[in-house]
């Protein structure tokens, strides 16, 4: 018998799941409780019931339960199974087919009758029925529409070439979306920097998506620089065509192999493992490609996604420039990374001649920035105010204002790092200046927030402009801002034992590895070590899902230190920091020492 909910198929015969077609690999008892909740979904179920159920004669601890179901919530989401207090647990998501609670309570009775011709007779009529019903169902409802608004720019104030789809018949014969439009007051650039805030900004109901994009001519065609967001995920990517139109009809094709491969339908934030699903699908899709390419630099894996980039640059049409552009800025990104920079300058040269009479400016930008950064690191200061004065000039001459202030922002901050005060507040005011000239996105003023934060030199005269970054939207750009806003307030408050302000500014549904962390380093400074170890043990698991490094070493030394009446744990913690930090992270946290005693 097959069960269906949300994306997911499940075998009650095989006891298998699947998603979308693939297969999920459960563990004995998360297969048990997952059938138990699915035949039963209309109840709550005490820890009694599920105990008895599930693990019948065993004996087990409570714990167990709680385990399981945490480990069910994290493979399909927290809304998944909801939690009664004092009566239990009940499943969320609709269930096609449930089982009649008056004649089957749980998978055990059907064990126990198994053998009864009766009980074959009704499974194998029940599933006749409903494989006839599911078949009639997909013949008689055609398939349900993705609503998809496509945003307009009311400012009208930057000069790219806009999508400008209000004529939506580039889409008549895409039966996969039902196309409206809705007008935004921030310019497209900022939508690709925080295409969450835009889809916010739009207040679409829940599953409706926002489309946007700037189009880019050259000297073969037009290049269509397009964005999606919805509650949960976002993605972008290019589309080529010999006109406008073509190249929106090329869009049109990209977006129904992206609801050919399920994009659309997940309710999940897009990750590794689903990318990698997708690319094993459409192995020639470049925007996948480099899409997991850069998740697998995330994941500290970067010789593998070296792998797919050289894929990306063997493919020489002309329409795939974007994409190769792209892939050579990851490649010189990773060298950079790697202190390589002889290569990384080789693959921007590279990237710069790949753009080569195009007017892809998001891409020219990340050839300035990243050059600007590899000219500091080698001591190239002239250099590196070259290129940013070329930069800013080529920004002037595209009308892109948010750029332009990205520029003047980068400018000061490396004037700053280089001691030439008199470029720091000049850049800092021309950013500022710009900021008010076009009305851009608040979301813009973390950074000269944070400047004027640093500036101070008085860390009680910088506590205003670092509680008002707190307040400002998160984007793809200013999240490092606002992430090192809160470390510094935290910082402040223990230093002046203000530990009232401190937990305030954290809610209560604190997820996130570094803040985890921050939230530790407070309940430790008030000497509450027990509930510190706790949260430190949190931000450490959660810091290596998420692959942040920085946050799992800081966790793993902070529990290495808290940890002294168990030997064993604490040389598991040693283990790690000698095997994931550098030689020099060791030695400035004095950790040396004690790995040379420990062998």
């Amino acid at each position: 018998m097959e069960l269906q909910f949300s994306q997911y198929q499940y075998s009650c015969d095989k006891r298998v799941l699947y998603r979308n077609g693939e297969l999920i690999v459960l563990k004995r008892n998360q297969t048990l409780l997952l059938e138990y909740f699915l035949l039963n979904p209309s109840d709550i179920h005490s820890k009694d019931d599920i105990m008895n159920a599930v693990w019948r004669n065993k004996v087990v601890s409570e714990q167990v339960v709680f385990q399981t179901i945490s480990q069910l919530r994290a493979i399909f989401g927290e809304a998944a199974i909801k939690t009664y207090s004092k009566k239990g647990y009940k499943w969320q998501y609709a269930v096609s087919n449930p089982i009649d609670n008056s004649l089957n309570h749980s998978s055990v009775e059907y064990t126990k009758n198994k053998k009864s011709p009766y009980y074959l007779y009704t499974a194998i009529s029940c599933s006749f029925i409903f494989l006839i019903l599911l078949l009639a169902s997909q013949w008689q409802t055609p398939a349900a529409q993705t609503p998809l608004y496509i945003a307009t720019n009311a400012q009208g104030t930057d000069g790219q070439s806009k999508l400008l789809l209000t004529n939506t018949s580039v889409f008549a014969d895409n039966a996969h979306f039902s196309i409206k439009t809705i007008s935004l007051s921030d310019i497209n650039q900022q939508h690709f920097l925080s295409p969450q805030q835009a889809w916010e900004n739009a207040q679409l109901p829940l599953n409706n998506w926002l489309l946007w994009g700037d189009t880019y001519p050259s000297e073969k065609g037009v290049f269509l620089h397009y964005g999606l967001s919805n509650d949960t995920r976002h993605w972008q990517g290019y589309a080529f065509g010999e006109t406008t139109e073509k190249a929106r009809l090329a869009l049109d094709e990209q977006l129904k192999q992206l609801h050919d491969l399920s994009f659309f339908s997940s309710h999940k934030p897009l990750s590794l493992a689903e990318l990698e699903t997708m690319h094993s699908h459409a192995p020639n899709n470049a925007q996948i490609t480099l899409l997991l390419a850069k998740h697998l630099v995330y994941a500290k894996q970067p010789d593998v996604a070296m792998v797919h980039l050289d894929r990306l640059l063997t493919d020489r049409g002309y329409g795939q420039k974007a994409y190769r552009a792209q892939a050579q800025w990851l490649i010189g990104m990773i060298y950079k990374m790697r202190k390589q920079h002889q290569q990384s300058t080789h693959r921007l040269t590279l990237l710069r001649k790949e753009l080569e009479h195009t007017s892809l400016w998001p891409l020219q930008y990340d050839y300035f920035n990243t050059s600007a950064w590899l000219h500091y690191e080698q001591g190239n200061t002239e250099q590196m105010f070259n290129v940013l004065e070329e930069a800013i000039s080529l920004a002037q001459h595209q009308q892109a204002p948010l750029a332009q202030f990205e520029l003047h922002m980068l400018y000061s901050i490396l004037a700053k790092k280089v001691n030439n005060t008199a470029q720091q507040y000049a850049q800092l005011n021309k950013a500022q200046a710009l900021l008010i000239a076009h009305n851009l996105s608040d979301s813009n003023k973390a950074i000269i927030y944070f400047h004027f934060a640093l500036f101070t030199q008085d860390n009680a005269l910088a506590l205003p402009y670092l509680k008002r970054i707190l307040t400002i939207p998160k984007t793809a750009n200013n999240y490092w801002v606002l992430d090192n806003a809160l470390e510094m307030l935290v910082s402040y408050y223990i230093e002046v034992r203000d530990f009232k302000s401190a937990h305030a500014l954290f809610n209560d549904t604190v997820k996130q590895p570094a803040q985890l962390q921050l939230k530790a380093q407070v309940l430790l400074a008030q000497d509450l070590f027990d509930d510190a170890r706790l949260l430190f043990q949190e931000a450490f698991n959660t810091a290596r899902l998420t692959h942040n490094r920085l946050v799992s070493l800081n966790s793993a030394l902070a529990l290495y230190q808290l940890t002294h009446s168990t030997p064993e744990l604490k040389s598991e913690y040693l283990a790690f920091l000698q095997t994931n930090a550098s030689p020099l992270w060791l030695k400035q946290h004095g950790v040396t020492s004690a790995i040379a005693l420990e062998h």
